[in-house]
């Protein structure tokens, strides 16, 4: 009877860091989205510089000073939900491959669990499992 709860708490470990890789996984895509709308920022003021180049704009000085400001900010903007964005990957990434670790060590915990998880999981099963499932179907 030990075993069998044993085994059925390693399952829920397993399945509640299953749970916490996937939450990693959707802040990891909101903050790939936040550094494309930093990089696109940061991309568009020289197009917005170019363009009002080729326009030959005949702005007054007050004009010409709240444009660049607009540029300044925009580019400073992007700078930094650029920077920040790729700070906060670092660290999810981080976080995402402690719990991939852990996975990998309840997997590694039980031959039972291993069996039923080896075809899902990117973590290589040990050679004696392969061999006997091989040597099964022929």
């Amino acid at each position: 009877m030990k075993e069998s709860s044993t085994q059925t708490e390693l399952l829920a470990q397993f399945r509640t860091l299953l749970a916490l890789e996937r939450n990693y996984l959707a802040e990891e895509r909101t903050v790939l989205a936040a550094f494309r709308t930093g990089l696109a920022l940061i991309l568009i003021v020289p197009s917005l510089y170019f363009y009002s180049l080729t326009l030959s704009w005949e702005l007054d000085i007050h004009g010409l000073l709240i444009f660049y400001g607009f540029l300044i900010i925009c580019g400073s903007l992007g700078t930094w939900e650029s920077v920040r964005s790729r700070l906060k990957l670092k660290k999810i990434r981080k976080l995402k491959n402690a719990v991939i670790e852990k996975e990998r060590e309840i997997l590694n915990s039980s031959e039972e669990i291993s069996e039923i998880f080896s075809d899902l999981m990117n973590s290589p099963i040990k050679v004696k499992l392969r061999l006997t499932k091989n040597q099964l179907y022929e």
